[in-house]
Formats: structure tokens, sequence, C-alpha cells
């Protein structure tokens, strides 16, 4: 299992990355957009998990888990659904889908019972 404190890593790394990689100057433009507001989703709902990683804690492990599914289903769907998006493009995004949805299956669901109550006592 992949510890709660490495999965809120991955969680800034991976949504900065995919930022970055569509700012390829070839990259289609419905890619571009998913890429971009991907990764605030991303941020979003990664602030408010009770976590290693998060900021206020609002959301639970597995919530967040479930948030980041959507995301990574909405990476794949767009592979799919995109056909005039360039094969490229498309390669990529379904890449990104099944990279997050296998670091799901790999994370653990719960966080640490310490991370949950040093979180709550900072706010």
């Amino acid at each position: 299992m992949i510890p709660t404190r490495l999965h809120a890593l991955t969680d800034y790394l991976f949504p900065a990355g995919i930022a970055a990689l569509s700012l390829a100057p070839r990259r289609g433009r419905a890619t571009r957009r998913i890429m971009r507001v991907g990764p605030v989703w991303h941020y979003g709902y990664t602030l408010l998990t009770r976590y290693e990683g998060g900021l206020v804690p609002a959301l639970g492990m597995r919530t967040h888990l479930a948030c980041d599914a959507v995301g990574a289903l909405t990476f794949v769907g767009a592979a799919a659904l995109l056909q005039d998006e360039p094969a490229r493009d498309r390669l990529l995004l379904a890449a990104l889908g099944l990279a997050e949805l296998a670091l799901i299956a790999a994370s653990d669901r719960d966080a640490p019972r310490d991370a949950t109550l040093r979180s709550a006592h900072r706010h």
C-alpha cells in the first residue's frame, strides 16, 4: 500500500506535472483545457482532505480517493470521446487517467489517526 503521506506528495506533484505538460506547443485545444482544469480540481479537494497534505480537514481519505477517481475517469473519458484531438493527446489523457487509477488502487484508504488529529488541532 502507498501510505497517505506519499499519496499527499503525489497530490501536489502530479497535477503540477499535468499542467506543465499542457503547455506543449502542439497540444490540442480541448486537451489543453482538460489538463489545466484537472489540476485545479485536484488541488481544491487535496487542500480539504484530512491527511498529511490537507490544510482544512473536511474530507476523509475515502472521499478524497473518490474525487481522485472522478478526475481519473474524466481523463480516460476525454481520451475516448475527443475524436478530433490528436492521437498523441488522447493517448496521453488515457495514460494519465489510468496512472491515477493505479495510484488509487494502491493507496491506503485511511489517514493515520495522528495526522487527522494534528490537522484538526491546527484549525
